[in-house]
Parts: structure tokens; sequence; C-alpha cells
């Protein structure tokens, strides 16, 4: 069996274009013959701070993500810049911000098998493509590169940029930077799944949090996390089964994964470590950030089930979980 193509296009230089932070751009989707020149067009483009990384999909338009290596290849590009751990002038992380630009046809939800929530997703469609001689737009890189072009354009409008401020606020009370996996929204449904909803275009952000309780707390309500971290009078949420997400930036800093060079690269591993870093394309700083899950007052957990995406679900007893954002529990 040939061994499949790579595509990948990473910028000449470290600095060019404009000075300021560099967002990473993932295209997803894109067969050889465009995915390398749509990726090099960005790459080569002076006016942009954006960078790109693409790998080649299938040809055929029945099964475009049919083949999970394909992703997972994706995923390790994406991953290996994202993990340089390089810092500009101004402390900003590299990159500083990431968005998946992908082709929006069947089974383009698996990219979130590896990408998880942690990026900000850009669907490419076009709306009255007429299919000359049967081809699909994604073959024809002067479409491709109209379409990324509007792409990154939405990736700089105001209704996103105002989803990255909220996001870099890191308001206590933000139900989109919970702990998907392990916030409860009722006895069958966890917040992960309109996390997914939301990355599939199917939520807005403001849906994703329809019902979500949010409460203020008095220092009497949760003094021992006061007591660990300080201050006071502090609103958090609580999921159906009363417990307390307290956001914290100080930990074990459990949530935030080096992938060694020579590790096995799995789906889960590079989910992880961007969930770890990153939420809908925006980076989580400082590295402790986490929430503590408690219950009021000096009420302790007995056994309670949490779901560690390295352990599974596990009993914690005490006086609280450390969940952090991609959901690894200690």
């Amino acid at each position: 069996m040939a061994k499949k193509k790579v595509v990948e296009a990473l910028p000449r230089s470290e600095k060019r274009g404009p000075p300021g932070p560099t967002p990473l751009l993932v295209i997803a989707g894109l067969p050889e013959a465009t995915a390398l020149p749509a990726a090099a067009t960005i790459n080569n483009d002076r006016d942009t701070r954006w960078r790109a990384v693409a790998t080649a999909f299938a040809q055929r338009e029945a099964g475009i993500y049919a083949d999970p290596s394909t992703t997972l290849e994706l995923g390790r590009l994406a991953c290996a810049f994202a993990l340089k751990r390089a810092r500009d002038a101004d402390g900003v992380p590299t990159p500083s911000r990431i968005a998946v630009a992908y082709v929006a046809e069947d089974g383009f939800e698996q990219l979130w098998e590896v990408f998880g929530h942690a990026v900000l997703p850009l669907p490419l469609v076009h709306p009255d493509w007429g299919w000359p001689k049967g081809r699909h737009w994604r073959h024809e890189i002067e479409t491709v590169n109209r379409i990324v072009k509007r792409a990154l354009a939405q990736a700089e409008s105001e209704e996103t940029e105002a989803l990255r401020l909220r996001l870099e606020a890191r308001r206590s009370d933000d139900v989109l930077l919970l702990p998907g996996r392990n916030f409860h929204l009722d006895a069958r449904h966890l917040l992960i799944e309109r996390f997914r909803d939301f990355m599939s275009g199917r939520l807005d952000a403001a849906r994703v949090e329809v019902g979500i309780r949010i409460e203020r707390f008095s220092y009497e309500r949760l003094a021992p996390f006061y007591k660990r971290m300080g201050g006071r009078n502090k609103r958090f949420a609580l999921d159906t089964r009363d417990i307390v997400f307290a956001r914290s930036n100080y930990g074990q800093h459990g949530g935030h994964h080096e992938i060694a060079a020579d590790a096995d690269i799995t789906a889960p591993l590079i989910q992880r470590a961007f969930e770890g870093r990153y939420r809908f394309g925006t980076p989580l700083e400082p590295e402790g950030f986490q929430h503590d899950a408690q219950r009021e007052k000096v009420a302790q957990f007995n056994a309670e089930q949490f779901n560690c995406v390295i352990k599974g679900p596990i009993p914690i007893s005490g006086d609280h979980a450390n969940v952090f954002p991609s959901d690894v529990v200690t």
C-alpha cells in the first residue's frame, strides 16, 4: 500500500507580516491538489499574521472524513506547532489563537474527536456551487482561496472578537469555561453535548448557557474555598447535582500536558493537549487554570463520581476535586 502523502505548509520565517500575535489556521477536508496551495497562500501573505497547516483528505466526495488517520495527522501537525511553547515579547502564547477551517460535508464532526472544543470552528461552504463538470468546489484552488479568505474574515469579525474577549476575561461564572464532561445538566446530559453542538453550528454561545444556574457565594457558603484561594462573594455555576464549580488559578497543573517526542500519538492524547490550553480557539491562562468542584459550606464528597479523561470514572471523597479544562480530574 502506498504511503499516504502528507501536505504541510509552514511559514518561511518566524516573524513576517504586521507585528502582533500569531494565530494558527488548521485547514481540513481539502484534497491534495488544493490543501497545499491553500495553506501556502496564507503562509506567503505578508499582510497577515495567520499561519496555516493542512493535510490532504480524500479525493472523492463520498467519505471526505472517512479515514480517521488523516484527521489524526492533521492534529499532529497542528499540535506540534501549538506546543512549541514559544512566547513573543508581550508574553502571548504561540499560537495566540487556533481555528479549524473545515469543508462542511458529512462526517466533519470527526474533527472534534481530535481537536475537541479547543478550537474555533470555521465551516467552509459555497452556497450556490453549480458542480461544473461534476467537480466539488474544493478541487478548484481559486474558489478554495476565496472561501478560506471569507472564513478568516469570520475569525476576525466583531462576533468572534467578542467571544475571544469574553474567554480572555475568564469570569468566575462563565459557562463557556466549565469542564464539559463533568458538569451535569440533568441526570442524562452533560455540558459537553452543548459544546459539541456549538462546534457543529447547531447552537450559539447564548443557547449553550440556557438554564444553567449561577449564584453568588458569600464567605459563609464557600468558606473552605475562600480560605484556600482568597476572595469572597464570587459568582459560580452549580450543576444539577448541586456541585459548585469554583474557578481557580492555582492547582497541580494536572490538565496541562506535554507530548513526549516518542509518544504514541492518539486522538485522545492530542485532544487532551489542546483542551488543556485552549477553549473555542482562545488560550487558557494561567497554566493552573481549573475549577474546584465542591459542596457548599463544609459538606464533603463521599465517593462522588467524576469523569477523568485519563482514568475514566473515578470516585472522589474529601472537600473538593480539581477539574481541569481538559477534564483531567485530580
